[in-house]
Protein backbone atom coordinates (compact mmCIF):
# COMPACT_ATOMS: atom_id res chain seq x y z
CA UNK A 1 0.00 0.00 0.00
CA UNK A 2 1.52 3.34 -0.99
CA UNK A 3 1.92 6.28 1.37
CA UNK A 4 -0.91 8.35 -0.14
CA UNK A 5 -3.40 5.53 0.18
CA UNK A 6 -2.27 4.89 3.75
CA UNK A 7 -2.79 8.57 4.66
CA UNK A 8 -6.23 8.53 3.01
CA UNK A 9 -7.48 5.52 4.95
CA UNK A 10 -6.00 6.77 8.21
CA UNK A 11 -7.78 10.11 7.73
CA UNK A 12 -11.04 8.36 6.82
CA UNK A 13 -10.92 6.21 9.95
CA UNK A 14 -10.21 9.24 12.16
CA UNK A 15 -13.07 11.24 10.64
CA UNK A 16 -15.45 8.29 10.93
CA UNK A 17 -14.46 7.87 14.56
CA UNK A 18 -15.14 11.54 15.27
CA UNK A 19 -18.57 11.30 13.64
CA UNK A 20 -19.47 8.22 15.68
CA UNK A 21 -18.24 9.90 18.88
CA UNK A 22 -20.28 13.03 18.10
CA UNK A 23 -23.42 10.99 17.53
CA UNK A 24 -22.85 9.13 20.78
CA UNK A 25 -22.49 12.37 22.74
CA UNK A 26 -25.58 13.89 21.09
CA UNK A 27 -27.72 10.82 21.77
CA UNK A 28 -26.71 10.69 25.41
CA UNK A 29 -27.05 14.38 26.14
CA UNK A 30 -30.10 15.16 28.32
CA UNK A 31 -32.78 16.94 26.33
CA UNK A 32 -34.29 20.14 27.71
CA UNK A 33 -37.88 19.65 26.58
CA UNK A 34 -39.31 22.60 28.52
CA UNK A 35 -40.18 25.55 26.28
CA UNK A 36 -38.04 28.63 26.87
CA UNK A 37 -40.69 31.27 27.45
CA UNK A 38 -41.24 34.22 29.74
CA UNK A 39 -43.34 34.20 32.89
CA UNK A 40 -47.03 35.11 32.46
CA UNK A 41 -48.62 37.94 34.41
CA UNK A 42 -50.17 37.07 37.76
CA UNK A 43 -53.81 36.07 37.69
CA UNK A 44 -56.02 39.11 38.20
CA UNK A 45 -59.70 39.84 38.64
CA UNK A 46 -60.01 40.41 34.88
CA UNK A 47 -58.88 36.88 34.07
CA UNK A 48 -61.27 34.06 33.24
CA UNK A 49 -60.54 31.55 35.99
CA UNK A 50 -62.19 28.40 37.30
CA UNK A 51 -61.36 26.58 40.51
CA UNK A 52 -60.37 27.85 43.94
CA UNK A 53 -58.31 31.03 44.19
CA UNK A 54 -56.47 29.26 47.01
CA UNK A 55 -55.52 26.28 44.84
CA UNK A 56 -51.91 25.20 45.11
CA UNK A 57 -51.64 24.76 41.33
CA UNK A 58 -52.58 27.36 38.73
CA UNK A 59 -52.74 26.35 35.08
CA UNK A 60 -52.74 29.20 32.57
CA UNK A 61 -53.58 28.27 28.99
CA UNK A 62 -53.03 30.53 26.00
CA UNK A 63 -55.54 29.20 23.54
CA UNK A 64 -57.36 29.64 20.25
CA UNK A 65 -61.00 28.56 19.90
CA UNK A 66 -60.43 27.46 16.29
CA UNK A 67 -57.29 25.44 17.07
CA UNK A 68 -57.92 21.67 16.71
CA UNK A 69 -55.24 20.86 19.31
CA UNK A 70 -56.90 23.25 21.78
CA UNK A 71 -60.19 21.44 21.21
CA UNK A 72 -58.41 18.17 21.95
CA UNK A 73 -57.01 19.46 25.25
CA UNK A 74 -60.28 21.12 26.26
CA UNK A 75 -61.92 17.95 27.70
CA UNK A 76 -58.64 16.97 29.40
CA UNK A 77 -58.52 20.29 31.21
CA UNK A 78 -62.21 20.01 32.08
CA UNK A 79 -61.72 16.56 33.58
CA UNK A 80 -58.64 17.66 35.48
CA UNK A 81 -60.49 20.62 36.96
CA UNK A 82 -63.55 18.55 37.86
CA UNK A 83 -61.43 16.00 39.68
CA UNK A 84 -59.10 18.51 41.35
CA UNK A 85 -61.20 21.64 41.85
CA UNK A 86 -59.76 22.36 45.32
CA UNK A 87 -56.13 21.99 44.27
CA UNK A 88 -56.21 23.31 40.70
CA UNK A 89 -57.21 26.68 39.28
CA UNK A 90 -57.56 26.95 35.50
CA UNK A 91 -57.12 30.26 33.67
CA UNK A 92 -57.96 30.85 30.01
CA UNK A 93 -56.15 33.53 28.00
CA UNK A 94 -56.60 34.35 24.33
CA UNK A 95 -54.07 33.80 21.57
CA UNK A 96 -56.10 33.61 18.35
CA UNK A 97 -53.92 32.62 15.39
CA UNK A 98 -55.63 35.07 13.06
CA UNK A 99 -56.04 35.40 10.11
CA UNK A 100 -53.73 32.49 9.25
CA UNK A 101 -54.33 29.68 9.80
CA UNK A 102 -57.58 30.33 11.69
CA UNK A 103 -59.75 32.90 9.95
CA UNK A 104 -62.56 32.80 12.55
CA UNK A 105 -60.39 32.58 15.67
CA UNK A 106 -60.42 36.28 16.50
CA UNK A 107 -64.18 36.49 16.02
CA UNK A 108 -64.62 33.53 18.38
CA UNK A 109 -62.45 35.16 21.05
CA UNK A 110 -64.50 38.33 20.76
CA UNK A 111 -67.72 36.30 21.06
CA UNK A 112 -66.49 34.83 24.33
CA UNK A 113 -65.58 38.26 25.67
CA UNK A 114 -68.98 39.67 24.71
CA UNK A 115 -70.52 36.77 26.63
CA UNK A 116 -68.22 37.54 29.55
CA UNK A 117 -69.73 41.01 29.82
CA UNK A 118 -73.00 39.24 30.66
CA UNK A 119 -71.28 36.83 33.06
CA UNK A 120 -71.21 33.83 30.73
CA UNK A 121 -67.68 33.49 29.43
CA UNK A 122 -67.38 29.81 30.31
CA UNK A 123 -70.72 28.94 28.75
CA UNK A 124 -69.55 30.49 25.47
CA UNK A 125 -66.11 28.92 25.89
CA UNK A 126 -67.69 25.47 26.12
CA UNK A 127 -70.16 25.87 23.26
CA UNK A 128 -67.44 27.18 20.94
CA UNK A 129 -65.18 24.20 21.56
CA UNK A 130 -68.04 21.69 21.52
CA UNK A 131 -69.11 22.91 18.08
CA UNK A 132 -65.77 23.89 16.59
CA UNK A 133 -66.22 21.75 13.48
CA UNK A 134 -69.48 23.52 12.66
CA UNK A 135 -68.09 27.05 12.51
CA UNK A 136 -64.33 26.84 11.99
CA UNK A 137 -64.40 27.43 8.23
CA UNK A 138 -67.84 29.03 7.96
CA UNK A 139 -68.27 32.33 6.14
CA UNK A 140 -71.16 33.11 8.52
CA UNK A 141 -69.42 32.38 11.82
CA UNK A 142 -70.63 35.66 13.31
CA UNK A 143 -74.25 34.65 12.75
CA UNK A 144 -73.58 31.22 14.20
CA UNK A 145 -72.11 32.82 17.31
CA UNK A 146 -75.27 34.88 17.71
CA UNK A 147 -77.27 31.64 17.85
CA UNK A 148 -74.89 30.40 20.54
CA UNK A 149 -75.44 33.65 22.46
CA UNK A 150 -79.16 33.02 22.40
CA UNK A 151 -78.69 29.36 23.34
CA UNK A 152 -76.70 30.19 26.48
CA UNK A 153 -79.21 32.80 27.58
CA UNK A 154 -77.60 36.09 26.64
CA UNK A 155 -79.45 39.24 25.73
CA UNK A 156 -78.71 38.92 22.03
CA UNK A 157 -79.14 42.60 21.14
CA UNK A 158 -76.69 43.56 23.87
CA UNK A 159 -74.33 40.83 22.69
CA UNK A 160 -74.41 42.21 19.12
CA UNK A 161 -73.32 45.62 20.36
CA UNK A 162 -70.68 44.28 22.73
CA UNK A 163 -69.05 41.87 20.30
CA UNK A 164 -67.94 44.75 18.03
CA UNK A 165 -67.09 47.13 20.87
CA UNK A 166 -63.65 48.58 21.60
CA UNK A 167 -63.84 47.11 25.10
CA UNK A 168 -64.07 43.56 23.79
CA UNK A 169 -61.39 44.10 21.14
CA UNK A 170 -59.01 45.57 23.72
CA UNK A 171 -59.58 42.67 26.11
CA UNK A 172 -58.61 40.08 23.49
CA UNK A 173 -55.68 42.22 22.31
CA UNK A 174 -54.33 42.41 25.87
CA UNK A 175 -53.95 38.64 26.10
CA UNK A 176 -52.56 38.40 22.57
CA UNK A 177 -49.93 41.06 23.24
CA UNK A 178 -48.80 39.33 26.42
CA UNK A 179 -48.54 35.98 24.62
CA UNK A 180 -46.28 37.49 22.00
CA UNK A 181 -44.18 39.17 24.67
CA UNK A 182 -43.72 35.79 26.37
CA UNK A 183 -42.49 34.28 23.11
CA UNK A 184 -45.54 32.10 22.47
CA UNK A 185 -46.04 31.14 18.83
CA UNK A 186 -48.42 28.17 18.99
CA UNK A 187 -51.51 26.94 20.77
CA UNK A 188 -52.26 25.58 23.19
CA UNK A 189 -49.44 26.75 25.44
CA UNK A 190 -49.73 25.81 29.11
CA UNK A 191 -48.04 27.26 32.18
CA UNK A 192 -48.16 25.43 35.52
CA UNK A 193 -47.43 27.75 38.44
CA UNK A 194 -45.80 30.18 36.03
CA UNK A 195 -43.58 27.62 34.27
CA UNK A 196 -44.12 26.63 30.65
CA UNK A 197 -44.58 22.92 30.12
CA UNK A 198 -44.42 20.58 27.15
CA UNK A 199 -47.97 19.75 26.11
CA UNK A 200 -48.81 16.49 27.90
CA UNK A 201 -49.57 13.35 25.93
CA UNK A 202 -53.00 12.51 27.32
CA UNK A 203 -54.85 12.92 30.60
CA UNK A 204 -52.57 10.77 32.76
CA UNK A 205 -49.51 12.72 31.65
CA UNK A 206 -51.35 15.98 32.38
CA UNK A 207 -52.34 14.74 35.83
CA UNK A 208 -48.77 13.62 36.55
CA UNK A 209 -47.54 17.17 35.89
CA UNK A 210 -50.15 18.56 38.26
CA UNK A 211 -49.43 15.97 40.95
CA UNK A 212 -45.74 16.84 40.72
CA UNK A 213 -46.54 20.54 41.10
CA UNK A 214 -48.70 19.79 44.15
CA UNK A 215 -45.88 17.83 45.77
Amino acid sequence: MNTKRLIFWASFIIILGLIIWGLFVAMNKPLDTTPTLGTPADVSSTDHARGSADASVTIIEYSDFQCPACATYYPLAERLLNESSTTVRFVYRHFPLYPVPHKNALMASEASEAAALQGKFWEMHDILFDNQKLWETSSTAGTIFETYAERIGLDVETYKKDVVSDVVKARVQKDWDEARTLGINSTPTFFVNGKAIVNPNGYEAFKAIIDSAIR
